[in-house]
């Protein structure tokens, strides 16, 4: 074979040498296209650095107006114009609309009146409460010298019974004389006693029984002129009783205090009343910038209330019914339902002060605080913002996402309202936007990137890169706080060592890497 290649022209020989170094190189890099070694996977390597985390509660919730007014208007009042739409959007001082207050003129009259007679009443009792006192002191004075009469006089009759035993004569009981009984009470109805007093008094007396004796003596007459004066001492004792019951409840302080309460309820209701009555009288206008939301009014006729109707006055009953006071001598005071049917006739919600309303569950409640920082998004634009409100009592808010994505499972939530501090166009009111609650800030600590920690298990690791080996190695830590970048790293990990960003969680300890250059 080699004697015929040696026979074979230059050009030949050249042609089956290239031939034959093709064929070398083409096994040569099929055999190693079949049998080298895959290369290493490239990950994107972060070292563990010392800085600043902050947490953070993120939460949707809708935007309101912090300043709201609502122009009440009293039911039946002629309108006479409305400048204004809802959707319109107003400055400070543009008119709203004016009416015709003489057909609601009365209401106010009413209500002056009300609270002139409620004040009247309450300086009179007063009065007559600050009098009493002497006489409250006299009446005492009287019973207590009444009672020290009536035992004197039994002592002398319990000495007389016993004289009267010893000299043997027979004692026989009888009723006091009825002219006796009636002019008693004649006495105690002269001095105001009830007559339902009365009548106990005189049928008690009707059954008492005083000794009558067999024998005509001076000693049985004695005993019985004395148990007559004791009765009489009793019935007195029974009128200066009744006196003092009565000084005593003119004298009571709660009484006292329900006049007074009833007194503010008319001067509030009276306040209320024309503070509305002015408004409509000087014609409603823009207090702040705004969008106007609600109009119930309509020009050239009287006013009706569309919505829930507020009453300008409030539950005496209910604030001094459980202090001993009888609830209708209160209504008594009252005069009735003197309600006063208003609405509101004109809303403009401002939009120089905005807030976000959000119902949170009770592990987030606790974490949030008046003052805080926060971060609203809306429309693809962020404002800063701030905790203005946090709620002190749960309140049933249905199924809330919130809470679910927080980890409580109640519906129970607690409201919290952030003010949007450089609000624009881009916020409206009723829209949804994202709020971001700044809660803590930890400065000085290990942190590692978000991606790099694993969840499992129960666990949370990261993969250490070893670089002299170019493996890596799973390492349990302990978080701590989490911003939107970065975890906090408690333990398990050293400042300058190097992680994994977005590993594979179920990647084997000494697996080698390479690591991803930009």
């Amino acid at each position: 074979m080699f004697k015929n290649f040696k026979k074979k022209s230059m050009k030949a020989k050249i042609g089956i040498i290239a031939f034959a170094v093709f064929m070398i190189l083409l096994v040569s890099y099929v055999l190693y296209s079949n049998f080298k070694p895959e290369p290493p996977v490239e990950y994107e390597i972060a070292e563990v650095v010392y800085g600043s985390v902050t947490d953070s509660l993120d939460v949707g919730g809708t935007v309101e107006s912090g300043v709201s007014e609502n122009l009440m208007a009293i039911e039946g009042v002629m309108v006479e114009e409305v400048f204004v739409n809802v959707g319109d959007r107003v400055a400070k001082g543009d008119k709203l609309a004016t009416f015709n207050v003489s057909t609601v003129a009365e209401h106010l009259n009413k209500a002056k009146a009300d609270y002139d007679k409620a004040l009247n009443d309450y300086n009179n009792a007063k009065a007559s409460t600050e009098n009493s006192s002497e006489k409250k002191a006299e009446l005492s004075a009287a019973i207590e010298k009444k009672n020290a009469e009536i035992s004197a006089i039994k002592e002398e009759i319990a000495l007389l019974e016993k004289e009267v035993e010893s000299s043997g004569s027979v004692i026989e009981m009888t009723n006091i004389p009825q002219e006796q009984i009636d002019a008693i009470a004649l006495q105690m109805k002269l001095n105001g006693v009830k007559n339902k007093q009365i009548e106990e008094y005189v049928k008690a007396m009707s059954q008492v029984q005083i000794p009558s004796m067999s024998s005509d003596t001076a000693k049985h007459e004695e005993l019985m002129q004395k148990n007559i004066v004791l009765a009489q001492l009793i019935s007195e004792l029974s009128v200066l009783q009744a006196q003092n019951a009565m000084t005593v409840s003119t004298d009571n302080e709660t009484v006292l205090d329900a006049l007074k309460a009833v007194a503010d309820s008319k001067k509030a209701t009276y306040d209320n009343v024309k503070k509305i009555y002015d408004s409509m009288k000087n014609g409603w206008v823009a207090k702040n910038d705004g969008i106007v939301t609600v109009v119930n009014v309509k020009a050239g006729e009287r006013f009706v209330p569309v919505d829930e109707v507020q009453n300008t006055s409030f539950d005496i009953s209910a604030l001094l019914g459980g202090q001993g006071v009888d609830n209708d001598f209160i209504a008594s005071l009252i005069g009735g339902n003197n309600s006063l049917p208003t609405g509101a006739g004109i809303t403009v919600e401002s939009y120089d002060d905005l807030i976000v309303s959000v119902t949170v569950g009770k592990a987030d409640l606790l974490k949030v605080k008046v003052g805080m920082e926060a971060t609203v998004k809306s429309l693809k634009q962020e404002y800063d913002a701030e905790v203005i409100y946090v709620g002190a009592t749960a309140q049933n808010s249905g199924l809330d996402i919130n809470s679910l994505m927080s980890g409580t499972s109640g519906t129970n939530g607690a409201v919290i309202k952030v003010r949007i501090k450089n609000p624009d166009e881009k916020v409206v009111i009723g829209f949804d936007v994202d709020i971001k609650i700044k809660l803590n800030t930890v400065d000085d600590v290990l942190k590692v990137p978000v991606e790099s920690v694993v969840y499992k298990n129960g666990e949370y690791s990261v993969f250490v890169f070893n670089e002299s080996e170019s493996k890596v190695y799973k390492r349990v830590i302990t978080k701590g706080s989490l911003d939107d970048t970065s975890y906090e790293i408690i333990e398990g990990l050293s400042e300058g060592e190097k992680v994994i960003k977005s590993p594979d969680p179920n990647m084997e300890d000494g697996t080698k890497i390479q690591e991803k250059t930009a």
